[in-house]
């Protein structure tokens, strides 16, 4: 699968009927993002654009919009996500250098060369600043270390052959810092189109002395295949879609960009630097991959990065939770959790604790009796359960998220926990048929919910 890249995966969601192609001619500015972003409010196939207007290259998005496909890219049975990725996460295999022989075009800066012609970058929304890639796996090689930091940022494009990349998160913002002390240029690579386990791999939290891609081969159980870069000395996956080549001179400039970003607002961040693009390499019959911010693609790898450290560490502190759910369309700042104990210390000790992780700013408890994963039954639980007086716990002065626009400088936040546990044993039993009756019918009622 690995050296199949995106191309074998797309594959793999056309067997599984998880994928749909659309004919219609589309425009890369507004119009695509525009019907992903409609689609990316529930939970749909992935989409296939053949026809992009101005633009020979299709685009593909929305492959992680399930939990489904998000297990499928891991190999993991999506009911033991949580149970299994993290076993898998200890391991590291360094990633082993390979031949690519797919036939490809390499376009070097130029008279004609041109980002916006050469690549279908989709522009989102609209207040935007410009298009942004948003699904470009960047490398960059420490100074200091030798080690190559490999991530996942934005990058908005600011010409023929210029890119704007916002760097706010290691290991390349520390990188850059080093070169920028240094006065040194920094050469970086970018990635569009691999292997979606790599590409899940770019936000996951590694040692700064570690390559991503040795953490990535642990998961996959195998080396991640690299080839050398042509223009620069770093390393990259192999069998990708697109690569960027360039470089940023801490001496140039810095400017402010917009884009509309996974919490639902337009957001710019401190100034972020601009890559001087050397070439563009395409494989043949490239394939642009894009992710739109404000989508539940983006909250699956969201929840997955937030819940791998938060669901585990919960769990192994607090023995009474049985299950936590992250809420779909917060960004992973929303939880919910299932707690087998009626003992009220150990509740608000687990609401506390939950409200210590920087992602989370509310936190609901609920007995085992809840469903967690359906609304009405939390809803219910806290209209029953739940007296603001007795049961609410405010936290103030908090680290919070960077994308949440409410929070004051240096992303403080105040957050919440709503204790919708019995407030006694006796007195607070679901209403419920017969347990045996439940069992007895539960066969005609799967044939009548199937027969609708």
């Amino acid at each position: 699968m690995l050296k199949a890249g995106i191309r074998g995966f797309i594959e793999r969601l056309k067997e599984l009927e998880e994928i749909l192609t659309i004919s219609v001619p589309l425009d890369p500015k507004y119009e695509i993002s525009a019907l992903l972003t409609e689609l990316g409010k529930k939970e749909s196939p992935a989409l296939f654009f053949e026809n992009v207007k101005g633009h020979r290259l299709p685009v593909v998005s929305n492959l992680l919009g399930t939990k489904k496909r998000l297990a499928l890219a891991l190999g993991i049975d999506p009911e033991k996500l949580f149970e299994e990725f993290p076993k898998r996460m200890g391991k590291e295999i360094p990633p082993k250098l390979t031949q690519d022989l797919s036939t490809k075009e390499v376009f070097h800066k130029g008279k004609r060369f041109d980002l916006k012609q050469l690549l279908p970058v989709l522009t989102h929304y609209e207040r935007d600043s410009g298009p942004y890639i948003t699904s470009g796996f960047s490398s960059a090689r420490d100074p200091e270390t030798g080690v190559i930091g490999r991530g996942l940022h934005r990058m908005e494009l600011r010409g023929k052959d210029q890119l704007g990349i916002s760097l706010l998160n290691p290991p390349l913002s520390e990188i850059y810092s080093k070169y920028k002390k240094m006065g040194q240029r920094m050469e970086i690579a970018i990635v569009i189109g691999m292997a979606p386990l790599i590409f899940i791999a770019s936000i996951l939290k590694a040692p700064s002395a570690m390559d991503k891609l040795s953490l990535v081969g642990g998961i996959a159980g195998e080396p991640i295949p690299i080839i050398n870069a042509q223009n620069i000395d770093l390393q990259i996956p192999a069998f990708a879609e697109i690569v960027i080549e360039g470089f940023i001179d801490p001496k140039g400039k810095e400017v402010d960009g917009i884009l509309g970003e996974s919490s639902g607002y337009y957001m710019g961040f401190t100034k972020s630097p601009t890559i001087q693009v050397l070439a563009v390499t395409l494989r043949k019959g490239a394939i642009y991959h894009a992710i739109v911010p404000w989508s539940l693609e983006v909250d699956n790898l969201l929840y997955l990065v937030h819940g791998l450290d938060f669901i585990p560490k919960m769990k192994k502190e607090i023995p009474s939770i049985k299950e936590i759910r992250l809420v779909p369309g917060t960004f992973g700042s929303h939880a919910v959790m299932s707690l087998d104990t009626d003992n009220k210390g150990e509740i608000r000790r687990a609401l506390s604790l939950a409200l210590s992780f920087t992602n989370i700013k509310k936190v609901v408890a609920v007995n085992t009796d809840i469903n967690i994963y359906d609304d009405q039954e939390l809803e219910w639980a806290l209209a029953t359960r739940f007296q603001a007086d007795r049961d609410l716990l405010v936290m103030t002065q908090l680290r919070g998220q960077p994308i949440d626009p409410s929070a004051a400088e240096g992303f403080l936040t105040a957050k919440m926990g709503l204790d919708a546990t019995k407030p006694k044993t006796e007195g607070f039993e679901k209403v419920e048929a017969p347990e045996k009756v439940r069992k007895r019918i539960l066969p005609v009622l799967q044939k009548f919910i199937k027969g609708n």
